[in-house]
């Protein structure tokens, strides 16, 4: 049987190399994957904690045969502290599979002290294993959205991707289904208007951020309690192996009502990373969104559906579909239900930032 324990430095190599032979296909993010990205990412970060460690699996031999990353959050509920692990990169070598060592790391991780366990993006085998552990889908979290804001760029690249006999990939169809309303709002009269009066958003830096989220945060029960440390490491992470992100905050009438990030993609598909607002603010922020991105030259806007972006998405005939299977589980059954409403704010910034 397989032993299970921390992660060490010694082991990234090992680790890569298990990600890049046998997870291309069932671990999101695997082929950008190197040590000092996975070692930022799970091992050595401002918020690295030791009771809350990612996990290898040794064989008998010494040989790391499998592995599970443990992103720790801080987060708050309803005011007090509470821990959060994003679970990422579950691996395992085929020839080791005998036994169930992936089934121990997933056990061993969510059994830790942290109050609140999640993954973004998991495949029909790993669904079933936090199940047995008392996890479920996050059907909350289930859907992704896009919205099409130029339609000749992005008509376009489908028609140069075919004609190159290419499949249309996450990167220009990021939801699967292409119902008549994804063709925007010359067929959709239901096409929200974007920035209402009043609202200005402005590029912003992360300590600007993270001295509005109190204000900005009020009546959201859940989230994580990023501080500019840790929020600048997770940037850094992301644009270093992805691009650009846009960081902006949103004012009416000079006033803080929400900020938002997303990878911007001039001429293709930005993805949005977070978005939060005041209660009742969300509609005039993702306004500002849409704006900023259409300006920089997005084709497509793309993201997941968050429960609190339920309206604004609505309003504007967003298209949804069903591309990934995250999961969660809870230990208090009042955090549980509190994350599958608008008071529960889990972003893909907060998780997996690296699922495409």
């Amino acid at each position: 049987m397989a032993n299970i324990r921390a992660l060490e430095r010694a082991d990234l190599p090992a680790v890569v190399a298990l990600l890049r032979d046998h997870a291309g296909n069932g671990v999101p993010g695997a082929d950008a994957t190197d040590e000092e990205i996975l070692a930022a990412m799970v091992l050595e970060h401002p918020w690295s904690d030791a009771d809350l460690p990612s996990l290898v699996a040794v064989g008998e031999d010494g040989a790391v045969i499998g592995f599970i990353g443990a992103q720790v959050r801080r987060m708050v509920f309803d005011g007090r502290p509470i821990r959060g692990v994003c679970c990422t990169k579950l691996v395992v070598a085929p020839e080791h599979r005998a036994g169930a060592p992936g089934a121990l790391l997933m056990g061993r991780l969510l059994s830790g002290p942290q109050d609140v366990s999640w993954s973004d993006s998991s495949t029909d085998p790993v669904v079933r294993a936090w199940r047995a552990f008392g996890g479920h889908v996050d059907h909350a979290r289930a859907a992704d959205f896009m919205l099409v804001l130029r339609l000749g760029r992005w008509i376009g690249s489908m028609l140069s991707a075919t004609a190159r006999r290419q499949g249309l990939g996450r990167e220009i169809t990021p939801v699967g289904a292409l119902p008549l309303r994804a063709l925007g709002e010359r067929l959709s009269r239901r096409a929200g208007a974007q920035r209402a009066p009043g609202v200005e958003g402005e590029d912003a830096s992360t300590a600007s951020i993270v001295e509005q989220l109190p204000a900005l945060s009020r009546r959201i029960r859940v989230r994580v309690d990023w501080d500019a440390e840790q929020l600048d490491h997770v940037f850094d992470q992301i644009e270093s192996a992805d691009g650009p992100v846009v960081r902006r905050v949103v004012r009416l009438s000079g006033r803080p009502i929400g900020w938002y990030a997303y990878r911007v993609r001039p001429g293709g598909v930005s993805t949005l990373l977070h978005l939060a607002a005041h209660e009742r603010a969300s509609d005039q922020v993702f306004g500002e969104l849409i704006d900023h991105a259409t300006s920089v030259g997005s084709s497509v806007l793309a993201g997941r559906a968050e429960p609190h972006l339920e309206w604004p998405l609505h309003s504007r005939s967003a298209v949804l579909g069903f591309a990934r299977r995250p999961t969660i589980r809870a230990r208090e059954p009042e955090l549980a239900a509190c994350l599958a409403t608008s008071a529960g704010l889990l972003t893909r910034l907060d998780g997996e930032v690296f699922v495409p």
